[in-house]
């Protein structure tokens, strides 16, 4: 090898050392990095898994103390974890033993959204404001609101949900009774007979007129809502209303009351007592004026009136031929007349007595008095005892007879003072005794006979009767004493008799008649009937005399049996038809149930739990009901009218249990006003009644959502009962028609036949009425009108 070779060999050699020195220093500063970065990696992974150990704990006492329930599931819908607010929500916990999957608690009306709302959740990765029923381990249904979301692996794969549920049960019923408040207040203001407005600020108008302000003054809403108060105020009145809404608006009054009047809309006046109260806020600023007016124009015209008739009372009094003495509650003269002063002697002006004491004028007036001690101390007994009395005697020193009433006033159920009348009764009281033993002779035998007397003069005109004649005819002495007789002869053929006999009064024979006689109280009475003349001391005819027998137990019994009679014969061939429908075509199917459901129950009792053998109870409760009603439409059906079966009954419950009796879809709701009345009637008849018209409702109601509604309007004299209905209803042209159905259905052998002729039967039994109002396509309401 030369030396050259030898030398390049060198070089190279020298190169090769040079570069694995350099490579061997760079490895070292790199080992060195890669060391440092180990340690840097080890202390953020001891760092990052304090921070997982950290978080995990805090999301540990998160989903541990989280109010709301907090569950996570897989895609299934079963649980994999849920915290203890989610225990106490479903009910459920979840145990490998029994696992809980969450769509098993849906409420089976909900399942199909919640289906779809799962899906939506997978879609699109979450879901907010989920709501849906679920019914918890107690049977309970709950309410939830779940906002819920999906959980990823790392290829973001959705592998489980997490969702926070909130029970709203409460929160909805909440909302649904504030709901209930605000309706039944808007009810209570619309109907309110007061007028009720609303007003915010000084020159704005109305927020709000409830319908009784509307009607009072003939505005409406929208036209309140444009016009001031102040527009519609008299013209006389805005001053002093003006000074109330100052005083109002400045905080010195939160509310006045005053009488104002209004000018409606027809330009009438309307007087009404206004009450104006301020709802504030914190500050004390008016937020609202509430108004409530309340019409006394009916008042102040009946003051305005009382007035006027107090003036010409007082006029009257003055000019009267009684003496009159009106003391207040201390005994100072409030008014007096001329009468009075006449009377006992009193000579003064009588503006001058005003105000004075009574016992004043007492001693002016002793001197007349017979007795003057005894007039007084029987004045000072009157006044304490406070009771009226009438025609106390008074006998004056020259021989006259004064009759002096007492009569004590009241207002507001305290004294206010006492009226004394005084009358001279000389006279009539000479004349009483000359009659007082002529009439001793006849009055016993008068009044204890058992026959109506009655005496009349040549017009018809009633002079005298006696006690029993007043039974009979139940009018008062008052009403008839001086009255034409045939104003209270109302109806029968007295009426006409009395006209042609009386017509020729100088020829009038005794005669004897019976006749159907309508007393005061509209009870029709059987008489027989005695009349004669009656002459004076010179044998004129100056009138009637007639006796009265009273024979209508006689009339009513006759009557009767004539009645039951025919009734009976008529019944009897009804029963016969009636007794086949009903024992073969309703008795036997009802047996069959009774024997089929007895079997079931003995057959199967081991097998069915508590809840069927209690509908198996029921089914077989019902059928016997069912027997029951039959037997009493048997009854029903044998005589056409029995008194004895009438009694009071709660229609509120004779229809309630006629509601549980038959049956009804469960797409139908049946709606039963509380408010029904007690009549007297047969419960029987009634029940079947409205289990007929019931019926008829079921059958015809075509709606998704049907209902029926049974209410009651009263009337004076009478209860009008409503059956509505929202199916199928009747033409127009067919309303009259379905009345004359009622009498050809009823001889057909059917139960819709039996039932209308029930109907219409039981209807003319109590001489009700009956009549429909119907739209096509949208209801039906029958309207049944019974006698009070």
């Amino acid at each position: 090898m030369s030396n050259n070779e030898i030398q390049i060999l060198k070089r190279a050699l020298e190169r090769e050392k040079k570069a694995r020195k350099q490579a061997e220093s760079i490895l070292e500063e790199k080992s060195l990095e890669l060391y440092n970065v180990a340690e840097q990696l080890k202390d953020a992974n001891e760092n990052l898994q304090d921070l997982v150990t950290q978080k995990k704990s805090e999301l540990k006492g998160l989903f541990e103390n989280l109010n709301d329930a907090f569950v996570i599931i897989d895609l299934m819908g079963n649980v994999i974890k849920m915290n203890d607010a989610a225990f106490h929500v479903f009910g459920y916990e979840n145990t490998k033993e029994e696992p809980l999957n969450l769509m098993k608690l849906v409420h089976p009306e909900d399942y199909e959204y919640t289906a779809k709302a799962f899906t939506t959740l997978i879609d699109k990765g979450s879901y907010t404001k989920y709501r849906s029923r679920i019914i918890s381990k107690d049977k309970s249904v709950k309410i939830v609101e779940v906002n819920c979301s999906l959980i990823y692996n790392k290829k973001e794969v959705p592998i489980a949900a997490q969702g926070i549920a909130r029970d709203i049960t409460q929160e909805i019923a909440s909302q649904d009774l504030i709901k209930e408040q605000r309706r039944q207040l808007n009810i209570i203001f619309d109907h309110s007979p007061l007028g009720i407005s609303l007003s915010k600020g000084k020159n704005r108008g109305l927020l709000y007129a409830n319908n009784s302000l509307c009607e009072m003054l003939g505005y409406t809403v929208d036209e309140f809502k444009k016009m001031l108060v102040q527009d519609i105020t008299h013209p006389e009145d805005k001053g002093i209303s003006k000074i109330h809404r100052e005083r109002l608006e400045s905080g010195e009054i939160d509310s006045f009351s005053l009488e104002k009047r209004y000018i409606k809309k027809d330009g009438d006046i309307l007087w009404a007592k206004t009450t104006v109260s301020a709802v504030r806020d914190i500050e004390g600023n008016i937020k609202f004026q509430v108004a409530t007016i309340e019409d006394v124009t009916n008042e102040r015209l009946a003051k305005e009136q009382l007035i006027e008739s107090e003036n010409r009372l007082s006029s009257l009094i003055l000019n009267l031929d009684s003496g009159v003495l009106l003391e207040d509650e201390n005994g100072k003269i409030i008014l007096t007349n001329r009468k009075f002063c006449d009377l006992f002697s009193i000579k003064a002006n009588l503006e001058l007595l005003k105000d004075k004491n009574c016992l004043t004028l007492v001693e002016q007036s002793k001197l007349s008095l017979e007795h003057p001690d005894e007039f007084i101390t029987r004045i000072k007994e009157l006044i304490r005892g406070k009771e009226v009395v009438l025609g106390d005697e008074i006998k004056m020193k020259d021989g006259r007879i004064l009759e002096r009433d007492y009569i004590p006033i009241s207002q507001n159920e305290g004294y206010r003072g006492h009226l004394w009348t005084y009358k001279d009764v000389t006279l009539s009281r000479n004349y009483r005794k000359s009659l007082e033993s002529q009439k001793r002779k006849y009055s016993d035998i008068i009044a204890n006979l058992n026959l109506g007397l009655v005496e009349l003069d040549n017009s018809g005109t009633v002079l005298s009767v006696n006690d029993s004649f007043m039974e009979k005819t139940q009018f008062s002495k008052k009403e008839i004493l001086g009255k034409k007789a045939d104003l209270f002869f109302r109806k029968g053929d007295i009426k006409d008799f009395i006209k042609r006999k009386l017509k020729n009064g100088d020829d009038i024979s005794d005669t004897s008649y019976e006749f159907k006689f309508t007393n005061k109280n509209n009870e029709e009475k059987y008489w027989l009937v005695s009349g004669a003349p009656n002459y004076n001391l010179k044998g004129d005819v100056v009138g009637q005399i007639g006796i009265i027998l009273d024979i209508t137990n006689i009339k009513t019994l006759e009557v009767q049996r004539e009645g039951l009679l025919k009734a009976l014969e008529q019944r009897n061939e009804e029963l016969e038809e009636y007794a086949h429908i009903v024992s073969h075509d309703l008795k036997s199917p009802l047996r069959s149930i009774s024997a089929l459901t007895s079997w079931l129950r003995e057959d199967y009792e081991s097998v069915l739990d508590k809840g069927g053998i209690k509908n198996i109870d029921l089914i077989h409760d019902t059928v016997e009901k069912m027997e029951r009603l039959i037997n009493d439409i048997l009854s029903y059906s044998s005589i056409n009218y029995d008194p004895s079966a009438v009694e009071l009954i709660d229609t509120y419950q004779v229809i309630k249990s006629v509601k549980k009796l038959i049956f009804i879809p469960k797409h139908i709701d049946v709606v039963i006003s509380k408010s029904l009345p007690k009549i007297k009637a047969d419960k029987v008849r009634i029940q079947q009644l409205f289990q007929n018209l019931m019926s008829n409702a079921v059958n015809y109601i075509d709606k998704e959502e049907g209902i029926i509604e049974v209410s009651c309007k009263e009337k004076r004299k009478s209860y009008v009962f409503s059956v509505s209905d929202n199916g199928i209803g009747i033409a127009k042209e067919y309303h009259k028609k379905i009345f004359e159905v009622f009498e050809s259905l009823g001889n057909h052998k059917n139960s819709t036949g039996i039932g209308l002729s029930i109907v219409k039967k039981i209807i003319d039994i109590y001489d009700g009425k009956i009549w429909l109002e119907s739209t096509e396509g949208v209801g039906t309401t029958f309207f049944i009108e019974f006698k009070k």
